[in-house]
């Protein structure tokens, strides 16, 4: 849990602002907690309701759902941040086009999230932190292990996340 994308997500954007916006952390803080809270309550209410099997969405057919709620909701938290007048703007633009092409890969493959989102927030990492960057992606073969280990991924699955994550984090750093 401790390498959920919520978790992992939040802490980046929460180092973002610290490091590019240290007056809009306040803001980000907010923004990012209540995107977390909406997400978060969402999964839970589909646990719930029995309409998913865990909190994880482990089957495709749960995603698409948690796909569009996350992007509707990642929108928000751009304009509420800045928009594109935002130090972290780009960085939030290149988490939702993560999202979209995970979304648009799982017609053919349910790529783990929990290591893209970990291997995008490496990567973005470096560039501000290099020490935590590079502890992150450390983390990566260990997530992936737990992922395959809780059987809810193959290994095509972990490593396309990675591939997926690794290539949305460098987006930022090239865009600058």
């Amino acid at each position: 849990m401790a390498l959920h994308p919520f978790a992992v997500l939040g802490a980046l954007a929460l180092l973002m602002a610290w490091r590019l916006d240290p007056a809009g952390l306040p803001r980000t803080a907010i923004g990012i907690g209540v995107a977390i809270a909406i997400v978060w309550s969402f999964v839970l209410q589909r646990r719930r309701a029995g309409h998913w099997q865990t909190v994880d969405a482990s089957r495709p057919q749960e995603r698409p759902l948690l796909y569009l709620l996350a992007l509707v909701v990642a929108g928000i938290f751009w304009w509420w941040t800045g928009g594109r007048a935002s130090p972290t703007s780009t960085g939030v633009l290149a988490a939702m086009a993560m999202l979209c092409a995970a979304a648009v890969a799982n017609r053919r493959i349910k790529l783990s999230l929990h290591v893209a989102s970990l291997a995008f927030a490496g990567v973005v990492s470096l560039a501000t932190w290099p020490l935590a960057g590079g502890v992150l992606l450390v983390l990566l073969p260990l997530l992936g292990w737990a992922r395959l280990r809780m059987a809810r991924h193959t290994l095509p699955e972990i490593a396309g996340g990675a591939l997926l994550g690794l290539a949305f984090g460098a987006l930022p750093l090239v865009l600058r």
